[in-house]
């Protein structure tokens, strides 16, 4: 019998791969550069051409960018009492995201970058950095002038995450703009090398002035390219749009002819038998469907002499039921329609149909949209602005958010507080955020540590300020005075609410 030996073999020195390793597959290419899985420009043709594609962009665009940004204290800070340094790093970054763009707000850039993407798969925003090497500027930028070219060979790079540096190998792709012929070249964010925005190629010795700007590649996918999200639906759309034509050219084209005429021992004189050629060959168009059509018949002659004619019988047989009805294909349209709304899990009363909601279902297809679709867009795109485009500055205790609507349901929250209030368990510092909506302004808490308890309780305290004493002598502080005043605002609104 053979015998057969294994035996272990361990290397002396062992090293990991630092990037990774996994073959990616770029697609067609005409050299560095990937040709896009689908053209740009036929992209955007077929969404301004769809009947719902344009208000489905529109609608995410709105309520992913179009509420503006917000700031808040990272999680280590919240619980913390504000100092010195928190609340310049708060001011500092407020300046910031306020001159980021001179000509629009800088929510106005990422909503811009948004309907890119949802229209063509791909956002590009152009991140310009000052003389110090810190982003201090975006622009937007059409995406059917881009190409990508494919990953380069990994670089080291440098990153902040929390407070703590990380070094990683990563591989970046260069981008060309060409309009017209005129090429410009952009290397992608964060790429730490110089590179020329005539060549696109990498050196040392490229001249500040001819250095490449970065880009900001926002996407739909993993690939090279982003792919839209209604790419599936796109045999839905072009049917749709086809049938919106034919529909179109009945108005244009469409003949009118009510009715069919039947003679009877006669026929037609010369001239009406030119009016009906005349009539068959050109009338159509909306200008010609309610004109008159008359006929001459001649009877035909009986008896030798023909001096007698017969007697003629005109009948008139309608063919009413042969013409186009209302519109063809509106089944067909409407479950195309619905199809590309499923794309963007959007329901009919975001896209301009609020036929068959009421109040209480268009609330819940608001919060269903909201937790479902737009919170997550928005917590995806606020990470790519924290620990990309701003990782550079290394905040500390500042990091910004995109702002939603207040879907909050208002009876309800009436109600809850007027039986909070009822058992004392609401102070006036509860309800500051609530008077400002109803006042529309943005109010401040109160200082006073007495406007942190609720007012049951604070009537229990015979040695407090707040509420005003009971006794005739005692002076009401001014500040308690507008506490009772919100607070008396507040709840009128919410018992007018409940009624």
């Amino acid at each position: 019998m053979r015998r057969v030996n294994a035996r272990v073999i361990k290397s002396t020195s062992v090293s990991k791969s630092s990037t990774s390793t996994a073959i990616r597959d770029e697609g067609n290419s005409f050299g560095d550069l990937i040709t896009p899985p689908y053209n740009p420009t036929d992209l955007i043709e077929m969404s301004k051409e769809s009947t719902v594609l344009p208000q489905c962009i529109d609608a995410y665009k709105q309520n992913i960018a179009g509420f503006g940004f917000g700031l808040q204290y990272k999680k280590d800070d919240t619980n913390v009492d504000e100092t010195p340094e928190m609340k310049a790093e708060w001011d500092w970054v407020k300046e910031l995201l306020q001159f980021f763009n001179f000509d629009k707000p800088f929510k106005d850039v990422w909503a811009e970058a948004v309907e890119h993407r949802e229209r063509t798969g791909n956002g590009y925003i152009e991140i310009i950095r000052d003389g110090t090497g810190m982003p201090a500027e975006a622009e937007n930028m059409e995406p059917e002038y881009i190409k990508v070219s494919k990953l380069g060979d990994p670089v080291e790079v440098t990153m902040w995450r929390n407070g703590k540096q990380f070094k990683r190998r990563k591989k970046f792709r260069r981008y060309l703009q060409e309009i017209n012929g005129l090429k410009v070249w952009f290397k992608a964010f964060g790429d730490p090398r110089k590179m020329s925005w005539k060549t696109g190629q990498y050196g040392d010795g490229i001249p500040s002035e001819e250095e490449a700007n970065e880009i900001l590649h926002l996407k739909i996918g993993s690939g090279a390219y982003g792919e839209p999200r209604w790419i599936s639906q796109s045999p839905h759309m072009a049917g749709s749009r086809k049938a919106e034509i034919l529909n179109l050219n009945y108005f244009d084209d469409g003949r009118h002819i009510p009715m069919a005429v039947l003679v009877k021992n006669g026929m037609l004189t010369k001239e009406s038998i030119q009016q009906l050629e005349e009539y068959a060959n050109h009338v159509k168009g909306v200008e010609h469907a309610h004109k008159w059509l008359i006929l001459e018949v001649e009877g035909m002659a009986e008896g030798i002499t023909d001096d007698k004619q017969t007697k003629v019988d005109i009948e008139m047989k309608s063919l009413a039921d042969i013409l186009q009805g209302d519109a063809l294909f509106q089944t067909y349209d409407d479950n195309s329609r619905m199809k590309q709304q499923s794309a963007f899990r959007l329901p009919d009363i975001f896209v301009g149909r609020s036929r068959d909601f009421n109040r209480a279902t268009a609330d819940k297809a608001r919060e269903i949209t909201e937790e479902q679709v737009f919170q997550p867009e928005r917590e995806s795109l606020a990470f790519i602005l924290n620990n990309v485009l701003l990782e550079p500055y290394n905040l500390q205790h500042v990091e910004v958010f995109f702002e939603g609507p207040d879907i909050s349901d208002s009876e309800d929250k009436a109600k809850l507080l007027t039986v909070y209030n009822q058992i004392g368990g609401v102070s006036p510092n509860d309800v500051r955020d609530d008077v400002g909506k109803i006042l529309g302004k943005t109010v401040e808490n109160f200082e006073d540590d007495a406007a942190n308890l609720p007012l049951s309780l604070r009537q229990q305290q015979a040695s407090g300020t707040f509420p005003i004493a009971l006794s005739k002598s005692a002076a009401a502080p001014s500040e308690i005075v507008s506490v009772l005043k919100d607070l008396r605002d507040v709840l009128e609104g919410m018992q007018r609410g409940t009624n």
